[in-house]
Parts: C-alpha cells; structure tokens; sequence
C-alpha cells in the first residue's frame, strides 16, 4: 500500500499501523509527535492506528532552543 511520509511516497504492508511504520523507517518514537491527513495521533494510539492507501502522515521532530 502506497502512503506519505513527510511528502515522500513510500510503500508499507497492507495493514501497517503507525508503530510498525516507525520500527520500518528507523524512527526513534522519542521526542516526535505524528499526525496523519492532518489529525494528531496520540503515542498511546499508535500501536492501534492503522495506516490506509494514500494516508499523509507527518512526523514532527521536537526541537530545542530558544
């Protein structure tokens, strides 16, 4: 199934949930915040989102400084 990471087009399993995308792409879960077509996913969701054909999903580094 074809989805969007950070505007790139990548292809995953068929039902892939945001946790295993991560562990997939070698995304550490620490200090990011996801959010798919837009919408927040909260890190307890993740392991229970499932990803579907052509979804967006962003995924944000926090960065520190002032």
């Amino acid at each position: 199934m074809k989805i969007y990471l950070n505007r790139q087009e990548i292809y995953v399993g068929s039902r892939c949930t945001l946790k295993e995308l991560l562990l997939g792409q070698s995304i550490t879960p620490e200090g990011i915040a996801i959010a798919v077509n837009n919408r927040v996913i909260r890190k307890e969701d993740w392991a229970d989102t499932f990803l579907s054909n052509n979804d967006k999903v962003m995924v944000i580094h926090a960065s520190y400084g002032g």
